[in-house]
């Protein structure tokens, strides 16, 4: 299937590895051209250079905490827009906020998770998608989380911000059609990825386990009984960044191997 993207020019939060790189992956597979953000610079200029050599696109690494609201239209924006000149499809993603049930969270837990969860999708939102706009087109993919369906107690910062994430791309859905934007979810599943890693060790440390061990026990409870690849999740952000996926918008969905129970 062609998904005829050659050459769209493609902006992606923390694509230096994990989900986020697995999604600049399979969009540069596709001939389109990339700007690339994360905070870490060593993976960064990697992941930038492995592209790069492998599938002969251009790639604008950024150094960028997103997080940092403030900078995102001067230090990422602007960048893109100077290279570029325009950009087609926003990809969405960052790191998972603190886990913890809702009195073990502090004031400062709270105002993190908005900057690093919600917050900044808004600001990008108010940047780019005016540039969608004047351009007739655009795709705006968000990477969320299972917890926007079923909501663990000791998920609450993950729960409430990454849920405003989904709400807001429903409500915007409607009108970006009209100018050929569209806007959806995925929640991913069981992907070995560093914020898996972090939750792990977190459930190791409350259940006196190793990491090992409840690593273990978590393949095995899988409905797949194993993790899930990464490029499984990049090759569904091709496709909603496609033209095939023209129709979809305002949706969220599951790619998680079963694991939800529910029926929505």
């Amino acid at each position: 299937m062609k998904l005829n993207i050659k050459n769209k020019i493609a902006l992606i939060g923390g694509a230096s590895k994990g989900l986020g790189k697995a999604s600049a992956i399979s969009l540069a597979k596709e001939g389109v051209n990339l700007a690339i953000c994360s905070n870490d610079q060593e993976s960064l200029l990697q992941t930038t250079e492995y592209i790069k050599s492998n599938y002969g696109v251009e790639v604008l690494p950024i150094l960028a905490d997103l997080s940092e609201v403030h900078k995102i239209e001067k230090d990422v924006v602007e960048k893109v827009l100077e290279k570029y000149g325009r950009i087609d499809i926003l990809v969405t993603n960052s790191g998972g906020p603190k886990p913890g049930s809702f009195f073990s969270l502090n004031e400062e837990d709270w105002r993190i998770a908005f900057d690093s969860v919600l917050y900044y999708v808004v600001e990008l939102y108010r940047l780019v998608i005016p540039y969608m706009e004047d351009n007739k087109w655009g795709r705006i993919i968000n990477n969320t989380s299972l917890t926007v369906k079923d909501p663990p107690e000791t998920m609450v910062l993950s729960n409430v911000f990454r849920t405003g994430v989904v709400s807001l791309a429903k409500t915007m859905s409607k009108g970006l059609i009209k100018s050929s934007i569209t806007i959806n979810n995925i929640c991913p599943g069981a992907f070995k990825t560093d914020r898996a890693i972090q939750l792990m060790q977190a459930s190791a440390y409350s259940l006196g386990k190793t990491i090992e061990e409840v690593e273990k026990n978590s393949v095995a409870n899988l409905p797949m009984g194993k993790y899930q690849s990464p490029d499984e999740f990049g090759t569904l952000v091709a496709f909603l960044a496609s033209d095939h996926a023209r129709s979809i918008t305002g949706t969220t969905i599951q790619l998680d191997g079963g694991i939800s129970n529910g029926l929505l």
